[in-house]
């Protein structure tokens, strides 16, 4: 499902950013689709140094740099593509980075972002072991997130809150 949702074919002669390279397996696949540049961020300099290894690797390129999504060192309007897969929730204001990427991204550009949705099965398993199991049954849903989801801090939203947060779009 991350081929279908990111849409990689699509990075072809784009201007493309990834906001959150990681491991660089998505962002070698931007770097694979022929981009006419293609640029990628992470808070880590170990992800950019293992990304740029990846891509030297294949003999590919990108302007890899560590960043913060919420101050974007970027131009405003100079992406067509911008790329996301579970970045912006870890975030301490999601709504400063998807504003961010709003700017960044150029009028009828493409932004692909991908968040945690509050009312999930994820959250509901989470709270089940967390919460009930454990006793805690007043454990809010945010608090669990927060706590036992990836890393600390993690946020997931609700259908209402991202589209309050994607307005603008």
């Amino acid at each position: 499902y991350i081929r279908k949702f990111a849409g990689f074919q699509d990075g072809h002669n784009k201007d493309v950013l990834e906001v959150g390279v990681g491991m660089g397996a998505d962002h070698l696949e931007w770097a694979k689709s022929g981009p006419k540049s293609l640029s990628g961020i992470d808070l880590t300099e170990r992800a950019i140094s293992i990304t740029n290894e990846r891509l030297e690797i294949e003999g590919l390129h990108s302007d890899l740099r560590s960043a913060d999504v919420e101050q974007l060192p970027y131009i405003n309007e100079g992406f067509d593509i911008v790329y996301s897969w579970r970045v912006l929730h870890h975030t301490p204001d999601t709504r400063k980075a998807v504003l961010e990427v709003l700017r960044v991204l150029r009028s009828g550009g493409i932004a692909r972002i991908m968040l945690y949705q509050k009312y999930s099965l994820v959250g509901l398993m989470l709270w089940l072991r967390y919460g009930l199991l454990s006793g805690r049954i007043g454990l809010r849903l945010s608090q669990v997130y927060s706590r036992y989801l990836e890393s600390p801090g993690t946020q997931a939203f609700t259908t209402k809150e991202i589209r309050d947060m994607f307005s603008q779009f």
